[in-house]
C-alpha cells in the first residue's frame, strides 16, 4: 500500500491521515482503497468544506501525473490556471436541499487535454463524515470514434447501437420511448446559395436546439447529412410537444436574428411500447414515412403560398431544351394521347398542341406549369394531384400515376389519367420527366367516389385481353378492405367513403408497370396485371400490405386499414371473364374468412370449400325452416371472483347435420350473418336461453344468462320489443339477462345504435361489451359507454405470465371501469398459471376452460348447480 492512500478513511483536516492512526477502520479502509486502485476509471475524494483531496486512486494519479495529491486543493492540481474553485464544480449543487443524489456532467480538462464523463456524489465515509466522491471515465477515444464533430451528437454507427439497446430495454420492460426522425428544411439550398460553412451553421443551430429539449437519458445521433434521430424516454404526445416547442424557438430565431432563410425541419415520431416487436430498421422506417408525410405537406403548402403570391405568367422562352437521349426511353413507358415532357433541370414543361387547344393553355412551352395547370384541376382532386407531383420532385418515386378532373375551354370537367416516368442522369440527379395524360371519356365509365374506371370497364378490359391476346398470360386481383364496417361504426359512413377513396389512390400509386386498378362494388377493387403469375401477384400484394401496416390519419381521425386479396390467373385458372371473376371472388372470401390481411390465389381446395359453404348455407336454411333442427345451445360457466362460485353462463350456439357432422360456430355464424339467417336464429337463441335461465333461477335465484347479439340483429327496429316479449313469455326477470355486443358497436357514434342500447337498459337488462381490446376504439369510450360489463378478450391472457403489457392493460381497464361503475369479466383463462397472474387484479368475473368448457344444459346443471 502506498503511503498516504488511506487518507480517505479519516477525518477532514489539512493533512492526510496515515494508516497507523486509523485503529479499527484500517482493515476496511485498506480493502476499499485496494478496490479503487484496481479500477480503470479515475476516482478521487475531497473534503467539500475546503476542496482538499483526501484520496486519489492509482489510475487517476498516473493519468494526471501526480504522485502525492493528498492534502492538495483539487482545482489547483487537477485544473490549469485557476485561482478559485471551478465554476462548474458540482459540490455546491450537491449540498443543496433536495439535490439529486448523483450529478453527471462532461468535462474537457485543460491540464490533460482529455474529455471525461464525471459522476459526482456526497457519501458518508467510514468515520461517519460526509465527503465528495467523483468517478471519471476518459471518453476521449470514444468521442473521437463515436461523436460527430460538427453536431456533437453520436455518429450513425454509435447512435444505432444506442438506439438498438434502448429498443431492447423498452420492449422488454415497462419503458415507453419515442423515436423521432427529423430532416432539416432546405439545407441543400442554403449550401448552394450561401456556402457549406453556412449550411454547417444551420445544422449546429438546429441540433443544439433539439439537444436542449432532452431530459436525462435522451440522446440523438446523425443518421445522414441532413437527417437526425433523437430518442426520448417519454410517450409520443410529450415528445411531439417538446419537438414542436423547439420549432417554435427556431421560428422566433429566424425572425429576431434576421437569417436570410427560414430555420426549421420536418419530423416523424414512432412510439415504442412495452412488448413491441419493432426492430431498429422498422422503427426508423416508420419514423421516416411519417417524417416524409409531413415533409410532403410542407412542400405542397410552400408551393401553394408561392403560387398565390406570384402572378402566373407565360414564359418568354421560345426554345425548349431537353435531354433527347432519354426521350425514347420515357415514351416507351407511356402511351399515346397528350404527351408531355419536363426538363427537370429548369422545371420547364412542354405540352402538345392538342392539349393546349382543349384546355386553353397559354402556350406549349410553360415555365410555371404548376400554377397554370394546377389552377385547372378540380378542388376536390387537387390534393392527390399535388401530392403525386411532390413525390416526383422529392425523388421518392420515379413513376407517376394519378387521376383527376380538369376544366376544359368549354367549362366542362374532364376526367384525366396522368402517367409518367422520371429519368435520372449519370449522377443520379433528376433529368427528364415525360409521360401521357389520357382523357378517360364519359363520366359513366368512371366511379364518382374514387375516380377509378368502373366495374364495367374492368369486365371489358379483361374480356378484351382474352379476345385480342389469347396466348398472353395475365393475372387479376380482387382487393377488399378488411373491417370497413368497424371504421364506419367508429366514425361514420362518410368517413368510410373517404377511406375507400384514399385506399384507391394508394393502390393506384403503387401499381407496377402494365397494371390497372378499377372500383368494383362496395369496398372492393379489381387489379389487372399483364404477364403476372401467382408469384408476381403475391409480390404486388406484399407492396400493398407494407403500405398499410401503420395507423393512418385523415382530417384528425385515426384509423387502421388493411387489405385482403383474392387472385386468379389466365389461362391457368380459367379462360373466361366470368370464371376468372368468380374464382378471384372466391379467393378473396377465403382470405377474409381465414384471418384477413392476406393474399390467396385460387386453387381447387378453395373451390371445394366454396362448394361446402354453398351446401352448408342450404342446410342451415333448411334447419331453421324445420324448427331449428340440428341447432342446440351449450353453456359456459362464469365465475364470481369474490366468492369463487358459478354466478352465470354464456349461451353458445352449436350446429350438427348428417352431411358434415358437428360444424364449428366459427364457420356457420359468419354464414348466418352473411345470408341474414342470423336474425331468426338469434331470436331462437334468445328465447331458448331465457327459458333455460328461468329454470335455473329456481335453483340459484340470481343466476345470470349472457346472450350474444349479431350486428345484423341490432340494425333492426324490432330487437327491443322482441327482448321485452321474450322476458314476458319466459317469466325471466330482466336482472337475470345480459345482452352482449362486440366492442365496435359501443364505439359507434350512430344515434340509432346508442338508442338501442339505452332502450335495452331501460328494460332492466344489462349490456356487456364483448371482445374488448380487439377493435378500433380507445379506452376513452369506457367513460361514456352504455355498457354495464366489459369482457376483456382472451388475447390479453395467453401471454399474461410473460407480457408486462398485457398485465398492465388488464389492470388499467379494471381500474378505469370500476371508476365509472362498470364490472369486468376476463375471458379465456385456461391454466392455473394464468389464473394466478390475474387473480389479484380486482376482476369481477372470469370465464375460461380452467373453470369449465361449454356444456349441454343437463351436463352444466350436474357440474355447476347445487
Amino acid at each position: 500500500m502506498e503511503e498516504g492512500n488511506s487518507g480517505a478513511c479519516g477525518h477532514h483536516g489539512e493533512e492526510p491521515i496515515s494508516s497507523g492512526d486509523l485503529g479499527d477502520q484500517t482493515v476496511e479502509g485498506f480493502v476499499l482503497n485496494a478496490v479503487m486502485d484496481g479500477m480503470h476509471s479515475n476516482v478521487y475524494i475531497t473534503d467539500p468544506a475546503n476542496d482538499r483531496i483526501l484520496f486519489m486512486n492509482r489510475t487517476m494519479k498516473e493519468d494526471f501525473g501526480i504522485e502525492h495529491p493528498e492534502g492538495e486543493v483539487c482545482w489547483k492540481v487537477l485544473q490549469k490556471g485557476l485561482h478559485e474553485r471551478c465554476s462548474f464544480c458540482p459540490v455546491g449543487e450537491l449540498t443543496k436541499e433536495n439535490a439529486a443524489p448523483v450529478m453527471h456532467w462532461e468535462e474537457d480538462n485543460a491540464l490533460t487535454g482529455r474529455t471525461y464523463s464525471n459522476y459526482d456524489s456526497l457519501i458518508t465515509w467510514l468515520d461517519g463524515s460526509t465527503v465528495h466522491l467523483q468517478q471519471s471515465v476518459d471518453m476521449t477515444e470514444w468521442k473521437t470514434a463515436n461523436i460527430d464533430e460538427l453536431t456533437e451528437m453520436m455518429t450513425r454507427r454509435a447512435g444505432k447501437e444506442a438506439l438498438r439497446a434502448s429498443l431492447e430495454a423498452a420492449t422488454g420492460g415497462n419503458r415507453v420511448i419515442s423515436v423521432c426522425l427529423y430532416d432539416i428544411n432546405h439545407l441543400k439550398d442554403v449550401n448552394d446559395r450561401f456556402g457549406h460553412a453556412e449550411g454547417d451553421r444551420l445544422i449546429r443551430v438546429i441540433t443544439r436546439a433539439v439537444s436542449k429539449s432532452f431530459d436525462r437519458g435522451d440522446f440523438g445521433f446523425r443518421l445522414s447529412g441532413d437527417e437526425f434521430v433523437c430518442v426520448m424516454n417519454t410517450g409520443a404526445a410529450q415528445a411531439r410537444k417538446r419537438i414542436e416547442g423547439v420549432l417554435g424557438e427556431l421560428e422566433g430565431l429566424s425572425r429576431t436574428q434576421a437569417y436570410p432563410y427560414l430555420i426549421g425541419f420536418c419530423f416523424g415520431i414512432v412510439e415504442v411500447l412495452p412488448g413491441s416487436d419493432l426492430t431498429l430498421v422498422e422503427t426508423i422506417a416508420r419514423a421516416d414515412q411519417r417524417m416524409y408525410d409531413q415533409k410532403r405537406r410542407f412542400h405542397i403548402e410552400e408551393n401553394e403560398r408561392k403560387a398565390q403570391s406570384e402572378k402566373p405568367s407565360v414564359s418568354e422562352i421560345e426554345q425548349f431544351d431537353y435531354s433527347k437521349d432519354y426521350l425514347l426511353d420515357a415514351l416507351r413507358k407511356s402511351t399515346d394521347d397528350y404527351i408531355y415532357v419536363c426538363n427537370m433541370k429548369t422545371g420547364i414543361f412542354c405540352y402538345p398542341k392538342a392539349m393546349v387547344e382543349e384546355f386553353d393553355l397559354p402556350g406549349q412551352v410553360i415555365e410555371n406549369a404548376a400554377a397554370i395547370w394546377g389552377a385547372k384541376v378540380h378542388e376536390n382532386d387537387k390534393r392527390v394531384f399535388l401530392e403525386s407531383n411532390q413525390e416526383i420532385v422529392d425523388g421518392r418515386t420515379t413513376s407517376h400515376c394519378v387521376e383527376y378532373r380538369a376544366i376544359n375551354r368549354r367549362g366542362e370537367w374532364v376526367w384525366l389519367r396522368c402517367r409518367g416516368n422520371l429519368v435520372l442522369d449519370a449522377r443520379g440527379e433528376p433529368d427528364l420527366f415525360a409521360g401521357i395524360i389520357t382523357n378517360l371519356g364519359k363520366k359513366e365509365k368512371i366511379d364518382h367516389l374514387t375516380g377509378l374506371l368502373s366495374k364495367y370497364e374492368y369486365e371489358e378490359a379483361i374480356s378484351r385481353r382474352i379476345e385480342d391476346r389469347p396466348d398472353e398470360q395475365f393475372g387479376i386481383m380482387e382487393l377488399g378492405i378488411d373491417d370497413l364496417r368497424h371504421i364506419n361504426d367508429l366514425h361514420d359512413r362518410t368517413f368510410g367513403d373517404d377511406v375507400i377513396r384514399i385506399t384507391a389512390q394508394k393502390i393506384q400509386s403503387l401499381l407496377p408497370q402494365g397494371a390497372a386498378v378499377y372500383r368494383l362494388d362496395g369496398d372492393e377493387f379489381g387489379v389487372i396485371l399483364d404477364g403476372a403469375d401467382k408469384e408476381a401477384l403475391h409480390r404486388f400484394y406484399g407492396v400493398l400490405d407494407e403500405s398499410c401496416q401503420s395507423l393512418q390519419e385523415f382530417e384528425g381521425k385515426r384509423y387502421y386499414c388493411a387489405l385482403s386479396a383474392g387472385c386468379a390467373c389466365y389461362p391457368d385458372d380459367a379462360e373466361t371473364y366470368l370464371e376468372l371473376a368468380k374464382y378471384s371472388g372466391y379467393s378473396l372470401e377465403y382470405a377474409k374468412a381465414h384471418g384477413k390481411r392476406r393474399c390467396v390465389c385460387f386453387s381447387q381446395e378453395i373451390l371445394g370449400e366454396r362448394s361446402r359453404e354453398l351446401k352448408l348455407v342450404e342446410l342451415l336454411r333448411g334447419s331453421i325452416e324445420s324448427g331449428f333442427e340440428g341447432f342446440s345451445l351449450s353453456y359456459q360457466p362464469q365465475i364470481d371472483t369474490h366468492t369463487g362460485t358459478v354466478t352465470g353462463a354464456e349461451a353458445l350456439a352449436r350446429y350438427q347435420c348428417d352431411e358434415f357432422g358437428a360444424v364449428s360456430p366459427v364457420e356457420f355464424i359468419p354464414l348466418l350473418e352473411k345470408t341474414g339467417l342470423i336474425i331468426p336464429m338469434g331470436m331462437w337463441v334468445l328465447r331458448t336461453a331465457a327459458a333455460q335461465c328461468k329454470s335455473w333461477t329456481d335453483i340459484v335465484s340470481d343466476f345470470v344468462m349472457s346472450v350474444n347479439l349479431s350486428y345484423r340483429q341490432i340494425d333492426g327496429d324490432s330487437l327491443v320489443p322482441f327482448i321485452e316479449d321474450t322476458l314476458q313469455e319466459s317469466g325471466l326477470s330482466p336482472s337475470n339477462l345480459v345482452i352482449e355486443m362486440t366492442e365496435s358497436y359501443f364505439a359507434s357514434e350512430d344515434a340509432p345504435v346508442r338508442a338501442v342500447f339505452d332502450q335495452v337498459r331501460q328494460l332492466g337488462v344489462r349490456v356487456a361489451m364483448d371482445d374488448f381490446g380487439t377493435g378500433y376504439s380507445a379506452l376513452g369510450i369506457l367513460k361514456k359507454s352504455p355498457a354495464d360489463i366489459v369482457k376483456i378478450d382472451r388475447m390479453f391472457v395467453s401471454d399474461i405470465q410473460s407480457s408486462s403489457f398485457d398485465a398492465t392493460f388488464i389492470k388499467f381497464v379494471v381500474e378505469l371501469c370500476h371508476d365509472v361503475g362498470i364490472e369486468v369479466c376476463l375471458e379465456g383463462v385456461e391454466t392455473d398459471g394464468e389464473y394466478a397472474a390475474v387473480s389479484a387484479m380486482g376482476l369481477d368475473y372470469i370465464q375460461g376452460f380452467l373453470f369449465g368448457r361449454p356444456y349441454p344444459p343437463d351436463e352444466f346443471r350436474r357440474r355447476f348447480l347445487p
